[in-house]
C-alpha cells in the first residue's frame, strides 16, 4: 500500500505491503464540540470576574511555544476585564529557550501582544534572584517558583490538557512545575520519571504528578485556571474553569477521548509522524517515541519523523547519553541531580528493549548515532531496514500525527 506522508514541508511516500500492514492509526475525531463553546467562554469570563473581584495586582500564566493553546482568544475575552488592573503576562517556558518576538506574537496573537508588549515576560528558570522558596514536598523536592506569583494577588493560569509521557498529562498543575519553577525544582521532579505509573494518562500512582500537584498546592495566591481540551487540528472541544486542580481533572477526563486510540494488537514496526508544534526539536520528539510504545512489541523498532527545525533544543540529555559506552550504562548509575538525566535514563530504558530509527532532517547523523540510534534520511529506507532486522513478517503500524494520539492495547506486551 502506498502511504503518503507530510511532516513540516516535506511528502513522502512510503509503501509498506498489505500483508504486513496492521493499520494507520488516525487521531479520533469529533463532527463538533462537547460543549456549547460560546456559552461555556461566557460562563468562564463572568467567573473569571466574579474571581478578580477588586484584586489589582494579576498573574496571566500562560503556555509557552510548545503547546498549542489557544491563548489569543481567551486573553481577548478577558483583556477588558485586566485592563485597569496591575496585570503581568508571564509565559511558563519550564526549562526551555525564551521565545523569540514571532513566537511570542504565535503565542499571544500580534495584536495583542503589541497592544501588551510592556506586560509580557517570559520566565527564567536558571536565574535564582527571580526566585522563591515555598517548602519541600514530601518526595524531597524543592519548590522555587518565580516571584511574580507572590508579588500577585490573584493568578489565571490557561492551559491546554493532552496526554503528557511521564507526568500524565499537560496542564493543570505543570502551568506551576515546570512552567514557572527553578530548574532546580523541575530538576528533582523529573527525578521521579523513571517510576513504571510516570506514563500517559496515568495519575493515580505517578509521583511526578503527585509531586506536581503537592507543589502546586503550596501556592499562596488563589488560582483561577482556564483548561482547553483540543483535537489534533487544534479546533477547541471543551473548556474546564475554576479550581485549578478539579478543572484539570474535569479536562483530563475529556482528554481520554480524544487522544486515547484503542488497537487490538502489538506491531514490530511503528512508523511515527511528528507534526507541529512538536516537531520543533530532538528534545520534543521522545513524545512520538512514548506515545507509540504501548503499541510495540517488546524488541520492536520505532521509526520517529520529525522536522526538527530547530535541531535539537536542550541537549543535557544528548551530552549524558554520549558520555555513555552504552545505553545500559546509564541505568546502573547513580542518578544525579541534573537536568536531562533522567529524560537521558529513560530513553536508555527504552533501548533495552526497542530499537530507535529516526528521520529528522534538522539532526546530524553523527549526533543520532553518538546516543545510540540510527538516522535514515528518509521513511522508505528506515522501513527497508527495519524489515531486514526483523524479517519480512514483521507487521507495522503508521502514525500520522503521533503526537495527536496514544494507542491503548490491552493485550500482554509478550504476544
Amino acid at each position: 500500500m502506498e502511504i503518503h506522508l507530510n511532516y513540516r514541508e516535506r511528502t513522502e511516500t512510503v509503501i509498506v505491503p498489505d500483508e504486513n500492514l496492521l493499520g494507520i492509526l488516525p487521531p479520533n475525531r469529533f463532527n463538533r464540540p462537547f460543549v456549547d463553546l460560546q456559552t461555556e467562554l461566557e460562563n468562564s469570563r463572568q467567573q473569571a470576574t466574579k474571581f478578580l473581584g477588586r484584586a489589582n495586582r494579576v498573574l496571566v500564566i500562560v503556555n509557552d511555544y510548545t503547546r498549542p493553546t489557544p491563548n489569543q482568544s481567551i486573553l481577548e475575552l478577558l483583556e477588558s476585564e485586566l485592563n485597569n488592573r496591575d496585570v503581568r503576562y508571564l509565559v511558563g517556558l519550564g526549562t526551555h529557550r525564551p521565545a523569540t518576538e514571532a513566537e511570542l506574537k504565535m503565542i499571544f496573537g500580534t495584536r495583542f501582544f503589541e497592544r501588551n508588549r510592556d506586560r509580557i515576560f517570559q520566565h527564567n528558570s536558571t536565574d535564582p534572584s527571580t526566585h522563591f522558596f515555598l517548602g519541600k514536598t514530601r518526595f524531597g523536592t524543592e519548590v522555587y517558583l518565580n516571584r511574580d506569583v507572590i508579588w500577585s494577588e490573584k493568578i489565571i493560569s490557561i492551559n491546554s490538557i493532552e496526554p503528557h509521557y511521564f507526568a500524565g498529562y499537560t496542564g493543570g498543575r505543570k502551568c506551576f512545575i515546570p512552567g514557572v519553577a527553578s530548574v532546580r525544582t523541575i530538576t528533582q521532579n523529573h527525578g521521579l520519571l523513571l517510576h513504571s505509573a510516570s506514563a500517559p494518562f496515568s495519575l493515580k500512582e505517578n509521583p511526578v504528578h503527585l509531586d506536581m500537584t503537592e507543589a502546586a498546592q503550596m501556592i499562596p495566591r488563589p488560582v483561577f485556571s482556564i483548561q482547553v481540551v483540543q483535537d489534533y487540528e487544534h479546533q477547541l472541544l471543551a473548556i474546564h474553569y475554576g479550581d485549578l486542580f478539579t478543572s484539570f481533572i474535569r479536562a483530563s477526563s475529556d482528554a481520554n477521548r480524544v487522544f486515547a486510540v484503542p488497537v487490538k494488537q502489538r506491531a514490530d514496526i511503528i512508523i511515527s509522524l511528528l507534526q507541529a508544534p512538536y516537531d520543533i526539536n530532538f528534545y520534543q520528539s521522545q513524545r512520538a517515541v512514548e506515545f507509540a510504545l504501548p503499541a510495540l512489541k517488546p524488541g520492536g523498532i520505532q521509526i520517529t519523523v520529525s522536522a526538527c527545525y530547530d535541531g535539537v533544543g536542550n541537549d543535557e540529555f544528548v551530552k549524558i547519553l554520549q558520555a555513555c559506552s552504552q545505553p545500559a550504562e546509564l541505568l546502573k548509575m547513580k542518578p544525579p541531580e541534573i537536568l536531562g538525566w533522567h529524560k537521558a535514563a529513560r530513553l536508555a530504558r527504552i533501548m533495552q528493549n526497542h530499537q530507535l530509527f529516526t528521520v529528522m532532517p534538522g539532526v546530524s547523523d553523527d549526533l543520532i548515532k553518538s546516543v545510540y540510534m540510527h538516522p535514515f534520511a528518509d521513511v522508505q529506507s528506515a522501513l527497508a531496514a527495519a524489515f531486514e532486522r526483523i524479517g519480512k513478517n514483521a507487521t507495522v503500524y503508521v502514525i500520522p500525527d503521533a503526537g495527536a494520539l496514544v494507542p491503548i492495547c490491552k493485550v500482554p506486551a509478550d504476544n
